[in-house]
């Protein structure tokens, strides 16, 4: 998946053995959502060509009005906000998986 994708309206994204999405809010903003369609965080184009030539982009988690992560990989970015997200649903209901 190219940083052009982004572009489009949404994009699926799989992950971690579920479907997520990364919907277009407006140039340069999109929207993590879970399956239920619940906000997981939001990614931001920072830059339009970084060192590498390519975009920057950056991922704020639900709560925060900055990026916590940059780069220009936005999978791993969007991969963070649901990392972030899960570990974060694991941790509140003690479900810690098999031992």
């Amino acid at each position: 998946m190219s940083a052009s994708e982004l572009e489009m309206s949404s994009v699926r994204y799989p992950y971690r053995d579920r479907i997520f999405h990364v919907e277009k809010k407006s140039p340069g903003v999109w929207v993590v959502l879970d399956e239920s369609h619940a906000e997981l965080g939001t990614l931001v184009r920072v830059a339009v060509e970084g060192e590498e030539h390519e975009p920057v982009f950056g991922a704020i988690p639900p709560g925060y009005t900055e990026t916590l992560h940059e780069g220009s990989d936005w999978r791993m970015l969007v991969a963070s906000l649901i990392n972030e997200s899960l570990d974060a649903e694991t941790a509140a209901t003690g479900n810690q998986g098999e031992a």
